[in-house]
């Protein structure tokens, strides 16, 4: 994981009392330095918030929020974002809005196992899991993938929307 997890304070798994993410420095000794190597390659860059590797048991402040969108935006410099369902920071509009207001321009992926959906006016993010896990058999790829069916028909899986399933790596 990428977070210090056990290492925050006042309660938190990997936030300090500012609001800060704590970084596992041992896995990662300098982020800025890793991202910039993937923009001199011509590659992008991602970061897993809300993981469910080391997760926040306790409810978010604003300042965890806008900390996280700083790091990611400003002192890391990452192009998209992964926010998983499994900690507390599950405000997807607080998460866009903070990146949008950043002036950076980072891709942002709601991964709430497709219980977080568009509707026709709502969508904060550019893609969004239509799925919930998907197991290595036939049956459960063939599930997942029929499930960006519906939002396809009711034309919310668009550009800037784009439904997708769980995938096997």
């Amino acid at each position: 994981a990428w977070q210090a997890c056990g290492k925050g304070e006042d309660g938190y798994q990997y936030h300090d009392s500012q609001g800060r993410p704590v970084i596992n420095t041992e896995r990662f000794p300098n982020m800025t330095a890793m991202t910039a190597k993937a923009h001199g390659l011509g590659l992008t860059a991602g970061w897993y918030a809300n993981n469910c590797i080391c997760m926040e048991g306790k409810e978010p402040t604003q300042a965890m929020y806008a900390q996280d969108v700083h790091f990611l935006t400003d002192v890391f410099q990452f192009d998209a974002i992964k926010l998983d369902g499994c900690g507390k920071q599950l405000d997807l509009d607080v998460w866009a809005r903070l990146i949008n207001q950043s002036g950076r321009r980072v891709m942002i992926e709601n991964c709430h196992w497709g219980f977080t959906v568009p509707n026709e006016t709502w969508c904060p993010w550019n893609y969004f899991r239509s799925s919930g896990d998907v197991t290595p058999t036939y049956g459960s790829v063939v599930a997942n993938l029929l499930t960006t069916v519906q939002w396809a028909q009711r034309g919310l899986s668009r550009p800037e929307c784009w439904a997708y399933p769980d995938m096997l790596e």
